[in-house]
C-alpha cells in the first residue's frame, strides 16, 4: 500500500482552493487538516479530516465538494492504518463522486481505492463491486486513459484477478487485455504486474479456446514473469498455462498439409509463426528474450519432467471427463484447472497434484476424481513397463450460455 499513499499525498494538498466559500463550519477543520498535513502529524490529519466530513455533510454542501471531503478523511485514516475507515471513507467519495457526475478520472481513482482498502480488510465481495466501478469509469474514457494512466493498469488487474477469483473469467480475460495495454502504454521496463496481466488473459484465451492468443499471452507472461520475479508463487501455473496452450496449437498445425497448400516452397505460415511474429513485435519482448538459445531453453524447460523419457511413452486407454460441480452450475461459475501425475508401471495414474486453478478450490476436487479414474497402457523401457512421472493435462469447465 506504500505507493497508494505517496499519491494520496499529493491529493490531499492539492485540494487548497475548495476551503475558499465554504462554512466556517467546515473551513477551520479543513484548514486545521492542510497544518497537519504539512507537520506530518498523522493522528492530527485524521481528526481533523473526520470533522472537516461531518461538518460537510451537516452543512450540506456541494457533493463534489463534500466527496473530496471523504477522500481527505480516507486519507488519514490510511495515513493511521485505520484500513477499515479508510475503506467506507473512499467508498463514501466515490459514491458522492458518482452522484455528482464527476469526471469518470477522480470517480475511476476513488472507487479503485476503495478497492484497494477493501482487499486490505479482506473484503473481497465488497472489493469486487468497487473494482467493477472503478473499470466501468475507466470505460467512459473510451481508450483514451490520459489521466487515469498512472493507475488503469493496476485497476483493470484488480478487476481482473478478483474476477478470476469469483468464476467469472470471460470478464477478467477482458480486464486483463485492458490492463496489459494500459501498462504497455506507461512502461519503460515490464513489470510482475504486467505478466499477472498476460497471464490472466491468457487463462481466459484458453477457456476460449483461442490457444494461438493464449499461447502469445501466457509466453510474454513466463518470459516477463521469469525475468522480473522468478519465484513468484505464480510461476509454475504459468509454465503448466503456456505449456499446455503451446502444445494445442502444435497440434493444429499442419506444415507439411500447408505448404503443398501453397505451392511448395512457399513460406509456410503457421499458428506458432503468428505467435513468433507477435512476440517480435511486443516491446517488452526484448533481445534478451528473442535469443534462439534463450528461447530453446525454455521449450526445454517447460517439457522437464525430472526423469528421462522412457522410449515407449504411456498412452491412455480410457479417460472420462469430470463432473460439474453442482454448487458451481447454481453460481455460472467457469474454470480451469491444471494438473500433474504419474502413470504408475500398472497404467493407473498416481501422485495427482493440482498445479494451478481458477477460480481457486472449486473444481479441484472433481478433477483429480476423474484423473484417479483413468488408465493408462504403461511406458516401457526395453519392453519393461516403468513409472511415466510429469505428465500434465488441463480440464476447462464452461457453462453453455
Amino acid at each position: 500500500m506504500k505507493w497508494l499513499f505517496g499519491a494520496l499525498i499529493a491529493l490531499a494538498l492539492g485540494n487548497a482552493a475548495y476551503a475558499q466559500g465554504l462554512p466556517e463550519s467546515v473551513t477551520e477543520p479543513y484548514l486545521a487538516f492542510e497544518a497537519a498535513m504539512r507537520a506530518g502529524d498523522a493522528a492530527a490529519v485524521l481528526d481533523a479530516a473526520n470533522r472537516a466530513y461531518e461538518a460537510g455533510q451537516a452543512a450540506d454542501i456541494d457533493l463534489a465538494v463534500l466527496a473530496t471531503l471523504a477522500e481527505n478523511y480516507g486519507y488519514g485514516a490510511a495515513l493511521n492504518q485505520d484500513y477499515e475507515t479508510a475503506q467506507i471513507a473512499w467508498r463514501e467519495a466515490a459514491q458522492l463522486s458518482d452522484r455528482a457526475r464527476g469526471d469518470p478520472v477522480e470517480r475511476a481513482w476513488r472507487w479503485h481505492n476503495a478497492a484497494l482498502f477493501a482487499l486490505q480488510n479482506d473484503d473481497r465481495s465488497d472489493a469486487f463491486a468497487c473494482s467493477r466501478r472503478a473499470t466501468d469509469a475507466l470505460d467512459e474514457l473510451g481508450g483514451e486513459l490520459g489521466a487515469a494512466s498512472d493507475f488503469a493498469g493496476t485497476a483493470f488487474l484488480t478487476r481482473a484477478a478478483l474476477s478470476m477469483g469469483r468464476g467469472r473469467i470471460s470478464s477478467a480475460g477482458e480486464a486483463a487485455l485492458q490492463s496489459a495495454a494500459a501498462f504497455e502504454a506507461v512502461l519503460d521496463e515490464p513489470t510482475s504486474s504486467y505478466a499477472l496481466a498476460l497471464f490472466y488473459a491468457g487463462i481466459a484465451q484458453t477457456l476460449d479456446r483461442d490457444f494461438e492468443a493464449a499461447t502469445y499471452s501466457l509466453h510474454m507472461a513466463t518470459d516477463v514473469m521469469e525475468d522480473v520475479a522468478p519465484d513468484h508463487p505464480d510461476m509454475r501455473t504459468m509454465w503448466a498455462a503456456y505449456v499446455s496452450a503451446s502444445g494445442n496449437i502444435r497440434e493444429s498445425d499442419d506444415p507439411e498439409g500447408d505448404a503443398g497448400a501453397a505451392g511448395g516452397d512457399a513460406p509456410v505460415e503457421t499458428a506458432q509463426t503468428r505467435v513468433d511474429a507477435r512476440l517480435a513485435e511486443n516491446p517488452f519482448h526484448t533481445a534478451r528474450y528473442m535469443t534462439p538459445e534463450i528461447e530453446e531453453d525454455a521449450a526445454e524447460d517447460a517439457q522437464e519432467t525430472g526423469e528421462p523419457l522412457p522410449c515407449c511413452d504411456a498412452q491412455p486407454i480410457r479417460r472420462r471427463e469430470p463432473r460439474y460441480p453442482m454448487n458451481a452450475a447454481y453460481s455460472n461459475l467457469d474454470g480451469v484447472v491444471y494438473l500433474n501425475f504419474a502413470v504408475t508401471e500398472e497404467g493407473r495414474t498416481d501422485a495427482i497434484e493440482v498445479t494451478g486453478a481458477f477460480p481457486p478450490g472449486v473444481f479441484d476436487e472433481v478433477a483429480i476424481e476423474a484423473v484417479e479414474t483413468w488408465q493408462y497402457e504403461p511406458a516401457t523401457r526395453d519392453g519393461v513397463p516403468v513409472r511415466r512421472e510429469g505428465v500434465e493435462t488441463r480440464f476447462d469447465f464452461r457453462m453453455q450460455r
